[in-house]
């Protein structure tokens, strides 16, 4: 090929290659226009879809909304009636006992209390039995205080408050008398130990006296002291006390209270911040939601345009100047306009996620203001709970005992102030710290390490507690002492913990002989293993089987009563004496808290629980309210997909029940604050999908898909269930909280 020709083949290729550019570039530019115009259809679609969506809430989920709140109305005014009657026959009994109900009553009572001088175990005795059914009525109405005005709770908390402190008093005023007169009142084994032993309802009561006797001339060479060694088989309890307290003149008291007088005021035993919008109804959540996303799709469309607008105008500026000077090649000012008719506004979220997204995050919040920071050494009672009452183990100096004089005189001491005083005993053990890395120590050190804490040792009181079979011990306690002055739990004294599981017992050596609790893990039961719904079909109730992480429990819902059918896998025979007995839902949370059966987590539980999945609290407690309504005509069972499933989606097993011959297959529910489907895929499949099943029309809750979806008989199950049987499933699902452990 010639030269000329060779130029001229190279000039075409030249220009057929930026021909061909130009046009990609066009078809760039076409298709970022397109692009546009698509997500501005879409856009302007979904948001038609939401309007027509909130169209059908406000018809069908607002009809749902005031069913469900007719069924908590007929719950109230029941329960008022209840209380009603209950305050009428406390009238008819006209036994001298106030009326918890009547605050008033309650604070005549308490007045008449604290003028009492002297308080014995007689005394004692009688409080006891008055004040505790009073002190389970107010726990009764302060947990449900739905029939009651902020007035009267806020009455009932302070009474309550009360009571619990007038009975500490006279627990430490009656042991104060006793004390006082050691000659009538204890039991004398011989003329240098007495002792006194009674069981009052709700406490055990012990004292063991060694009676100082005259004193002698110290011998030229004294015998090593032995340690004390003291047993209250009646507490399960046995001390064995240090050599440096001299046991021929002391005095101990072992008191064990099944009522926990001292949590109550630790700073960590109440939920810190209550959770926000708990009671929202998911209409007026969705319209809050509905009308956030209209406003920041409005504001995202003002900014879309004013930068659009923007950019036009520095286009025209720029091929104005193009057109003024055509002999230029103007190369960077073609870039910036391919860079100009290219650009997009930055920082524009979808305004769903970005909502969902700011949901979470208050969320995350919420739980960071309910966790409170503890000091070394201190229990937060959101994570344990002291369980099997209070053991005080307490070192007292006896009071001066009367003396008889002739004539018929006797003669007492007065001691001032009349109360207890105690022997002022505190060591504190330090454990030794390892050796350096790299250090090797010979064996005459080792062993010369290891007198030196057996020394140590001594100086510390030696516990052995059984523990008590009604409380379900499934993992170690933790051992802790009340730190009176600052009023909160600590283990900084506890040292050489020994827990047998086998003989359940523990062992420990303390440097103080404060009041002794057993703390449990609150949540040792959870996450969930699995759950089940499903109608009973020997009685007209509902079964709820939940599997924790060490037992599985079975209730049975009648009418408004929940009873415990069963506990699979216990370690002790607790709760078994409340097998198949009717008690209010909050009634059966008390019992398994105090038996250390928690299956009830408060809001801030996933502070303390790992693998849990929270989800959007409305939506949940109102998918809660569904599930309650149709419980007798379906079976609900926990989904694997459940916990990756996001905090806005709810994903379950259910199946139609009405029939009990012929059981359907079960199908994966989707849950989400917007609507409930039923999913293609299922349980047994290798992935999870979002795709709903096909031809399924739009449905704003669980409720009315049943509506549509559901047979003639499990809709017939649905609107035939009783109020009372309803509230009291739904309350069981609120506290449980399944979907958000499982």
């Amino acid at each position: 090929m010639a030269k000329k020709e060779r130029e001229a083949w190279l000039a075409q290729k030249i220009e057929e290659w930026r021909a061909e550019k130009e046009a990609e570039k066009q078809a760039i530019l076409a298709g970022a226009k397109e692009k546009r115009l698509s997500e501005a259809r879409a856009r302007a679609a979904l948001m038609a879809k939401d309007n027509q969506e909130q169209a059908v809430r406000a018809d069908l989920l607002v009809k749902t909304i005031s069913l469900f709140r007719k069924f908590e109305l007929q719950r109230v005014n029941f329960l008022k009636k209840k209380t009603m009657n209950a305050a009428w026959q406390q009238y008819l009994r006209c036994d001298g006992l106030p009326d918890p109900r009547v605050v008033t009553q309650m604070n005549t009572y308490l007045h008449l209390w604290r003028k009492e001088d002297v308080c014995d175990d007689n005394d004692l005795s009688r409080r006891f039995i008055e004040v505790l059914p009073m002190l389970e009525l107010l726990d009764e109405l302060l947990a449900d205080p739905s029939q009651f005005t902020k007035l009267q709770i806020e009455g009932f908390t302070e009474v309550r408050t009360a009571l619990r402190d007038e009975l500490s008093n006279a627990i430490h005023a009656a042991s104060f008398t006793l004390l006082r007169d050691l000659e009538h009142r204890f039991k004398w084994d011989s003329i240098k130990l007495t002792t006194y032993e009674r069981e009052f309802k709700g406490l055990r009561l012990n004292f063991w006296v060694a009676v100082r006797m005259p004193t002698r001339k110290p011998k030229p060479m004294e015998p090593e002291r032995e340690p004390m060694e003291l047993s209250f088989p009646a507490m399960q309890v046995s001390i064995r006390l240090p050599k440096m307290i001299d046991g021929s003149c002391v005095c101990v008291r072992a008191a064990r209270s099944m009522v926990d007088l001292l949590s109550e005021g630790c700073r960590t035993f109440s939920l810190a911040v209550e959770m926000p919008d708990r009671d929202l109804d998911l209409y007026t959540f969705n319209c809050r939601e509905h009308a956030a996303t209209y406003k920041l799709k409005a504001e995202q469309e003002e900014t879309r345009n004013k930068f659009y607008k923007d950019i036009a105008s520095k286009i025209k500026e720029i091929e104005n100047i193009m057109k003024a000077n055509p002999f230029l090649k103007f190369d960077k000012e073609k870039e910036e306009l391919d860079n100009l008719n290219m650009a997009e506004p930055q920082g524009l979220p979808d305004p769903r996620t970005f909502i969902i997204e700011q949901n979470e995050l208050a969320f995350a919040k919420y739980l960071k203001q309910c966790f409170t920071k503890t000091k070394s050494g201190e229990v937060n009672l959101r994570k344990y709970r002291i369980c099997g009452g209070i053991l005080n183990l307490d070192l007292l100096t006896t009071p001066p005992q009367e003396k008889r004089m002739q004539g018929g005189i006797t003669l007492t001491t007065l001691q001032l102030p009349k109360q207890l005083q105690h022997i002022k005993y505190q060591v504190r053990y330090r454990a030794p710290s390892p050796p350096p890395p790299g250090v090797t120590r010979t064996p005459e050190e080792i062993e010369a390490e290891i007198k030196r804490v057996e020394a140590e040792y001594e100086n510390l009181a030696l516990v052995f507690i059984e523990l008590p079979q009604d409380v379900m011990w499934t993992e170690p306690p933790v051992i802790c002492q009340w730190f009176d002055p600052r009023r909160f739990w600590v283990n900084t004294y506890i040292n050489d913990y020994k827990f047998n599981e086998d003989k359940l017992t523990v062992q420990f050596r303390t440097g103080v002989l404060w009041p002794i609790g057993i703390a449990t893990l609150r949540y040792s039961n959870l996450p969930y293993q699995g759950w089940d719904i499903r109608p009973d079909p020997e009685s007209n109730g509902v079964i709820i089987n939940v599997t924790g992480v060490a037992v599985t429990v079975t209730w049975l819902c009648v009418g408004n009563t929940v009873r415990l059918r069963w506990i699979a896998n216990a370690t002790t025979r607790a709760l078994k004496q409340h097998f198949d007995k009717p008690y209010s839902v909050k009634k059966m949370i008390q019992l398994m808290r105090e038996a250390a059966c928690d299956f009830f987590p408060d809001f801030d539980g996933h502070n303390h629980v790992e693998g849990s999945c929270p989800k959007e609290w409305v939506a949940e407690h109102h998918n809660y309210h569904a599930m309650a309504c149709l419980s007798r005509g379906y079976n609900f069972q926990w989904s694997r997909w459940n916990v990756s499933a996001g905090s806005r989606n709810i994903v379950m097993q259910m199946r139609e029940a009405v029939d009990k011959k012929r059981e359907a297959k079960f199908a994966l529910l989707h849950v989400t604050p917007q609507q409930t489907t039923i999913l293609n895929c299922n349980e047994l499949t290798q992935n999870f999908d979002l795709e709903p099943m096909a031809g399924l029309p739009y449905f704003p809750d669980l409720f009315t898909l049943n509506l549509s979806y559901g047979s003639v008989d499990a809709r017939r199950a649905a609107f035939s269930m009783k109020y009372k049987l309803v509230e009291t499933v739904f309350s069981m699902l609120t506290e449980l909280k399944l979907s958000s452990y499982s």
